[in-house]
């Protein structure tokens, strides 16, 4: 079977993020098997749908690894199956408009995927539930706990905290688990549709009143922003 492992939102440069070096380091380690790729999905999702279009490669099965807030505990893990879902034209749209301004989202990956229909049927999620201040937060805490120290390392050489540990180690559990189990043996799979996701944040909208048919040469359409 081929396995795809795409990381969404993976940070090279800060240890302690679950998504981070320490994090592929064991997952390379882990899985080693010919059968299985593992790549970085830190670019647009329209890209991405470009390179899976013109690639000579098919994935039996693909397992995205991203952070997501779908109002879980901190830090909780979870596995879940895409189901996919058909939305109307405007939602994905607005999922385009974010991914082109560099926002890195594994909601906006999968429903831009789906819309062009590059997913498998065994498409499978780990989830790491964090806010969206975490990368910050993390890098900040890296910061001071250096300077406290004296330690003038550059970020992202520090040594991971037990928690940091201790979630990088559920991670690359439930990654390998998605990897190479077979979905019968994965009783805990959650669904995941497209209507079960995080909307996109609101950037701007326009709204014109009125028709422009009636509009005289004079006249100017009322907008709100």
């Amino acid at each position: 079977m081929r396995v795809l492992i795409g990381t969404v939102g993976y940070y090279a440069f800060v240890r302690g993020y679950p998504i981070g070096p320490a994090f592929m380091e064991r997952l390379q380690r882990t899985l080693r098997s010919p059968g299985i790729s593992i790549r970085e999905m830190n670019w647009g999702p329209i890209a991405i749908v470009q390179q899976f279009e013109s690639s000579a490669e098919v994935f039996d099965r693909v397992v995205l690894v991203g952070a997501c807030d779908r109002g879980l505990p901190q830090g909780t893990v979870t596995l879940r199956r895409w189901l996919g879902g058909k939305l109307a034209a405007a939602a994905v749209q607005e999922r385009v408009f974010e991914a082109v301004t560099g926002v890195i989202r594994l909601d906006n990956l999968l429903v831009i995927g789906e819309h062009f229909g590059i997913w498998p049927d065994e498409t499978l999620c780990v989830e790491i539930s964090l806010a969206e201040s975490t990368l910050s937060d993390g890098i900040l805490a890296e910061v001071e706990n250096g300077r406290a120290a004296g330690d003038g390392r550059i970020i992202g050489e520090q040594p991971l905290t037990a928690a940091a540990e201790a979630l990088v180690e559920r991670v690359v559990s439930e990654t390998c688990r998605a990897a190479t189990s077979p979905l019968a043996e994965l009783r805990e799979l959650e669904p995941l549709t497209a209507h079960d996701l995080e909307p996109p944040p609101v950037v701007c909208r326009h709204h014109f009143a009125g028709d422009s048919k009636r509009l005289t040469p004079t006249a100017k359409p009322a907008m709100d922003r």
